[in-house]
């Protein structure tokens, strides 16, 4: 790999892991609902689905789809994910007062903490003269969140999709990416955690990727992303400090 000039990350389960996990939060509200569900159950269901339309998503991804977003767009995604697992729970009504209750649990400052190599990687990265940015598919307030999480001091700049108008894996994202780092697509890795958004919309955009699987700190962590994908080995890392390896 020819020396890296810029890094960037995704956020959510790369960088930062939410403390309480949506699993855990569904079941909870489920059981407040009157029905007894377990975290696992929630997360079986919701990855049978994200598996099952997949295959259709990266169709339409190299068929030329473009990808808007916004705040009421992030927002409207959990929204039909929870009216999913909580009719398919049994959860008669009031699902929409349910998501709320979600979204102020899960989308909440205080409920996510940075994985606790960031710190030392980041400056690690920067010291080295590397350019650092976030590139995230994530609501408008996300600058708000890498402040409280001690990150945003290590970054030259954010990319957040609901300020942007667009999301990943459309390559205008990783575009604006590149120029606000003033670099060429060779010279730039993207580290994020979901193999359509971070690993084939970065490599259409002609960046170097690595498809990052924090385990038990993942979005799906009973399911590796990985797992069936045409990936190689030495493009899947556990954590930032295998990434320094990787791009060494």
């Amino acid at each position: 790999m020819a020396r890296v000039r810029a890094v960037f990350f995704d956020v959510g389960w790369t960088l930062a892991y939410p403390t309480v996990s949506m699993w855990e939060i569904f079941a909870n509200l489920c059981a407040e609902a009157g029905v007894q569900v377990t975290p696992e159950s929630c997360e079986q269901l919701v990855y049978a689905l994200f598996t099952g339309s997949q295959g259709n998503a990266e169709q339409q991804f190299y068929a030329g789809a473009q990808y808007a977003d916004s705040d009421e767009a992030f927002a409207g995604m959990f929204a039909q994910m929870g009216r999913l697992v909580f009719s398919q729970m049994g959860v008669e009504d009031h699902h929409d007062e349910l998501m709320q209750r979600f979204l102020q649990a899960f989308w909440n400052d205080a409920n996510w903490v940075a994985f606790p190599e960031v710190a030392h990687v980041l400056a690690e990265l920067r010291a080295e003269g590397v350019k650092l940015g976030v590139l995230s598919n994530a609501p408008s307030d996300l600058p708000k969140f890498l402040n409280r999480l001690g990150i945003a001091p290590f970054l030259d700049f954010s990319v957040v999709s609901a300020i942007e108008g667009v999301k990943k894996p459309d390559r205008r994202i990783f575009t604006a990416a590149l120029t606000r780092a003033g670099v060429a697509p060779e010279d730039a890795v993207h580290v994020g955690d979901m193999y359509l958004e971070d690993v084939l919309g970065g490599r259409a955009a002609g960046l170097t990727t690595l498809l990052i699987e924090r385990g038990p700190h993942a979005m799906f962590p009973n399911f590796r992303e990985s797992l069936g994908r045409p990936i190689e080995p030495d493009s899947v890392v556990n954590n930032l400090s295998e990434v320094i390896q990787r791009i060494r």
